[in-house]
Parts: C-alpha cells; structure tokens; sequence
C-alpha cells in the first residue's frame, strides 16, 4: 500500500515494522469473524449511526479484539492489557485502553459497568444478554432469559413514552466460590 502525505517531511517520518507473524495469524482469524477489508488494504470494523467510516482495525487493536472475543469471565482493562502482552509483548497500556474505548465505541465489545466501585469489565459478546453478578468478587456470567422480558420492555416502553434504546439486567448475588461452603 502506498501513502501519499501532503505537506508532510518525509525525512521525518518513521517507517513502522511490519505486521508480525502473531498479529497476521490474529487478523486471519478476524476476518472468518465477520471483521472486512475496506479495498485499500486496512481491515476495517463496525460503522456509525452516520455511515461514517468504520474503525480502522489496526494490529494493537486486532489483538485486543481477539482477547475480548476469547474471553469467557469479563475481564477488566488491566486484564486484557496482561492477556494482550502475552501476544504483543511491546503493546502500552495507554493503546489497550484507548482501543477498549473504540472497540465500544464501534459497537463492537460491551463495557460493563458493575456497581460497589469496582473497575469495569469488558465482553466481547455483544449480542443482546443479561448477566449474573457476584457481589463479592465481582464476576459476571452471561445468561439469556427468555422473552418474557422483552414483553415488560415493550409495555414498559408503551405505559412511560419512553423511546427505549437498549437495557441490561444484572441479578445479583454469590457466586458458588464466593457463597459460605463454596
């Protein structure tokens, strides 16, 4: 691919490495995941409400995206910079966050906020689905109920005149772990 930079020295510019063998193996497997090329040789994800142009799918990001999509327990930002490192060891902290926040941003990772302070998690299933939280240690399961509640939403939404654009169940209580005699 080449660039063409106006107004730019390009006597100043510094070259960046090539994508490396761990992040090309990470981008082929992206692309079986729904993720597309844009035609001119970027990998692209997601779009806006605007039809704006889809968030750039860079190597730091891909790895990052991978993370979420394989984890099953909700892992905080923290959490997916350790996981990220063992595969980009030269990856920042301050790109894992920043690419968490446009992951979510693009629509295509969920930040949950889980209340009593704690850090927010990170899910890379995005589809419609509620969780289940321990109030002690903080982990989240994914559960799906049934329609029922779509039901109340709709009536809800009916009785208020309350134009409802999404909602997130979370029960509460103790894990099997965190429970006395787990």
């Amino acid at each position: 691919m080449r660039l063409v930079l106006k107004g730019v020295d390009r006597s100043k510019i510094q070259s960046r490495p090539a994508m490396t063998k761990r992040h090309k193996t990470i981008a082929d497997g992206l692309l079986g995941q729904g993720v597309s090329t844009n035609g001119i040789g970027r990998d692209s994800i997601g779009c806006d409400m605007d039809g704006q142009q889809a968030l750039r799918l860079t190597p730091q990001r891909r790895a990052v995206l991978e993370v979420l999509q394989t984890a099953h327990n909700h892992p905080t930002a923290a959490e997916v910079y350790d996981r990220v490192r063992e595969v980009a060891p030269g990856i920042g902290a301050a790109t894992v966050y920043r690419s968490l926040g446009l992951l979510v941003q693009a629509g295509q990772a969920l930040e949950l906020s889980l209340g009593n302070g704690t850090a927010a998690r990170y899910d890379g299933n995005t589809s419609r689905h509620d969780h289940l939280v321990c109030d002690r240690c903080g982990q989240a399961v994914d559960i799906d109920l049934p329609s029922p509640v779509e039901m109340m939403v709709d009536e809800l939404a009916h009785s208020t005149g309350f134009a409802i654009t999404g909602y997130d169940l979370q029960l509460r209580g103790l894990c099997p772990s965190c429970r006395p005699g787990g």
